[in-house]
């Protein structure tokens, strides 16, 4: 007998499970490791009533487990419980976290990448023009600042005076004068910085900054300005389970959030430089809580670890800035600074400069010892023997400030700047301390200075702020030359705010043998625009007053007011604005001192834009509309409300995020287009409206839906458009649509017959 005449004996059945191997059966589950969904699949053996797993599998997941084995069993781990749940196809791991590697979150992270910043080609010219008339003479002067710009060609700017008065016999004369001419270069990426023109050197709290002509190099954090550059306190902790993490700042919350079971790193950021105490709240699933306790202190003059500072400058010294335009030293002077965050609690400061036939160099340190204040010190030498030294310390906490400092040098000593004014001082010292309770300020301070050549003053002063109920505050000062028993002033204010704009004072002075009092009522002009008051009344030798009115608005400002000051009187008026030539088109502006943004809806006029989700102004007959106040190298997000856009336009975005480079301008495009769109109402032959519900092709993007009384909004239109209309039972039928040619928002065609289709 053949094996074909049993066709049950041809395939012989099976013996074993086919998801069965020689080591067990195979299973891939989703992991679920101390609470937390790990959100992956991962191979699995089950050997009788136990899971096993490749060791490089389980080490991927965290586990800490011994060199050499290829193959893990999990019930072989010390510590470890799981459960399997067939069902879910999930298996759900318990362990210590002592056996587990895991990765730490970072919790309150502060820094954040920013939008690539950008720039579109322009000129800018701000305007201040004050004029004034007082005593049978006037004067006039303007302060003008030209500004060009261009993507990736950095900025060129300019700044001038001009001045024209009237001397005694009403003669009219004029001078003119150069401040700053410069162009800036910056890199973001490293935030660096090239300038080439009028600029300053670099500088530490113990040197002294030139004013020079020439070239110079170095870091500029304002191009990162999401880039933390400062220590912050930060807390190391771990969680068992899932767990929400709060944390406080003095008692302030200023993080709440979720970490999954493993370690975490907390970061506080607290408002001012001061000391302080962080309360870090865990609370697992099972509402258990636990709270940590841990103090710090915050120095904005430190560098975070490994961070680095620096300048170099090389040019000549300009002289009689704001005099002549173009006077400059003959000696080429150089410089260099460099600060490095050596660990979080130090940094280190050094400074060399030389030039016109002098030169220093000094190193600094500022110490934040066990969080304790700030300690800081140096030490700078010059040619012939020169030195000079400083020492500080200062300390601020939640209700009371204290700082000492001293910079003290020797005879020989000269720094760059000697050669072309006043040199260092040769004793300074500083000394202030201040307390915070409940409603009042109050404090001391004492100041000892001495130039070379000329004896020590000192002065010391009081100084108290009380806050009273209803806007009412009350401050008063003291200050006593302690050389001079006549050298004395005293000041008393009150101050009541009204509302948040409107303010009230009155205070008395006096000063030596002299009385003064003041009446003042100030209604300042809102950063948005508007309008703004000032009037102020005067008594003592000075008796008089004035009274001034001001407008804020898309184009600029205009003040003007009265004054009279003992026998003299003057009027006077101030307009500041910015001219902005851009895009092909001229614009009027405010004063523009960093950013702009110009808004283009490519010719749909008065559209509403808005700057961080408030109204600036509309768009003009053009389109376009000049946003003047927007941060440079900062997320600035633009918007347009497209609510009143007429039926027939559209939009392809509402909102955007901007960085715009440095005090340059970006062209931000939100398109609105027109598209030829009608309500048509679609009938049979015997004139009762199509069946709701019925699909329109026009051909040309989505099909339509018919609704009510066989209306139907078709777009994207041609001048003629055959529509092929499918009813709800699946007949068909067409009709013809002639567009008109000069219509207007949304207009309605029809009755169109729907005839059969062929």
């Amino acid at each position: 007998m053949h094996a074909l005449d049993h066709p049950s004996d041809a395939i012989p059945p099976p013996t074993m499970d086919p998801r069965m191997g020689v080591d067990g059966e195979d299973l891939y589950l989703e992991v679920v490791l101390n609470g937390t969904a790990t959100e992956r699949l991962m191979h699995f053996t089950r050997r009788g009533q136990t899971l096993c797993a490749k060791a490089a599998d389980l080490r991927g997941l965290g586990f800490v487990l011994p060199p050499g084995a290829d193959m893990q069993c999990l019930l072989d781990i010390q510590g470890l419980r799981y459960s399997y749940d067939v069902g879910q196809q999930r298996v759900t791991i318990d362990v210590p976290n002592g056996r587990l590697d895991l990765p730490r979150r970072i919790l309150n992270q502060p820094e954040r990448s920013a939008t690539k910043a950008s720039s579109g080609t322009g000129l800018l010219l701000n305007y201040d023009i004050y004029a004034a008339h007082g005593d049978g003479q006037g004067n006039v002067s303007g302060l003008a600042e030209l500004r060009a710009f261009s993507e990736n060609m950095g900025v060129l700017s300019n700044t001038s005076l001009t001045r024209r008065y009237q001397d005694a016999d009403g003669s009219w004369h004029g001078t003119s004068v150069r401040l700053d001419t410069q162009w800036r270069l910056s890199f973001p990426d490293s935030s660096t910085v090239v300038t080439v023109g009028d600029t300053f050197t670099g500088y530490t709290s113990w040197s002294r900054a030139t004013r020079i002509g020439g070239v110079a190099i170095g870091t500029d954090f304002a191009l990162q300005p999401y880039r933390v550059t400062t220590p912050l306190p930060q807390f190391f902790g771990e969680a068992t389970a899932p767990s929400s993490v709060e944390l406080y700042v003095d008692g302030i919350r200023q993080y709440t959030g979720k970490v999954p079971a493993g370690p975490f790193q907390l970061t506080a950021v607290p408002a001012v430089d001061q000391s302080g105490q962080a309360q870090v709240v865990l609370t697992d699933a099972l509402g258990r809580t636990s709270t940590v306790t841990f103090p710090f202190y915050a120095a904005r003059q430190l560098l975070r670890a490994g961070l680095n500072d620096w300048s170099v400058e090389l040019g000549t010294v300009r002289e009689a800035y704001g005099i002549n335009s173009f006077d400059y030293g003959d000696d080429p002077v150089g410089s260099g600074t460099w600060r490095r965050g050596m660990t979080d609690q130090l940094t280190l400061e050094s400074h060399a400069e030389a030039g016109a036939g002098r030169s220093t160099a000094g190193l600094g340190a500022v110490w934040n010892p066990f969080g304790a204040g700030v300690v800081n010190a140096s030490y700078a030498a010059s040619r012939n023997g020169g030195a000079q030294y400083g020492a500080g310390f200062s300390w601020s906490g939640r209700y009371m400030n204290f700082s000492l400092d001293t910079l003290r040098s020797n005879a020989r000593y000269r720094d760059v700047a000697s050669s072309y004014g006043a040199p260092p001082p040769r004793e300074s010292d500083r000394a202030l301390i201040g307390f915070n309770v409940r409603e009042s300020s109050f404090g001391a301070n004492y100041v000892r200075l001495r130039n070379p050549g000329e004896a020590a003053s000192r002065y010391a002063g009081l100084f108290v702020l009380r806050n009273l109920s209803r806007g009412i505050s009350i401050n008063a000062s003291m200050n006593q030359n302690l050389d001079v028993h006549a050298d004395r002033s005293f000041f008393l204010g009150l101050t009541w705010a009204l509302d948040e704009r409107t303010t009230y004072t009155a205070s008395a002075q006096r000063d030596r043998d002299q009385t003064f009092g003041t009446l003042d009522a100030n209604h300042p002009i809102e950063g948005d625009g508007g309008f703004g008051w000032h009037v102020q009344g005067r008594s003592g030798e000075a008796a008089g007053g004035l009274g001034e009115v001001g407008w804020l608005g898309n184009h600029g400002q205009l003040t003007m007011g009265a004054s009279t000051i003992g026998p003299s009187s003057y009027t006077y008026a101030d307009a500041n604005g910015a001219l902005v030539l851009m895009g092909g088109h001229a614009f009027t502006a405010r004063r523009i001192d960093d950013a702009f943004a110009l808004v283009s809806t490519e010719g749909a006029p008065d559209i509403p834009v808005l700057l961080e989700n408030r109204r600036t102004g509309v768009t003009d007959s053009n389109g376009l509309l000049l946003v003047s106040r927007l941060n440079a190298w900062q997320d600035n997000r633009l918007a347009i409300d497209p609510i009143d856009l007429p039926a027939d336009e559209r939009v392809q975005r509402v909102d955007s995020v901007v960085a715009p480079a440095d005090r340059s301008g970006v062209i931000v495009r939100f398109p609105v287009t027109r598209v030829r769109a009608a309500l048509a109402t679609l009938v049979e032959p015997d004139g009762t409206p199509l069946a709701l519900g019925s699909m329109v092709d026009t051909g040309r993007g989505e099909p339509a839906i018919v609704g009510y009384d066989g209306q139907a909004y078709l777009d994207n239109l041609k001048g003629s458009t055959m529509l092929i209309v499918t009813r709800p039972d699946g007949t068909r039928c067409t009709t013809e649509l002639i567009y008109p040619d000069h219509a207007r928002d949304l207009p309605q065609l029809g009755p169109l017959p729907c005839r059969p289709s062929p």
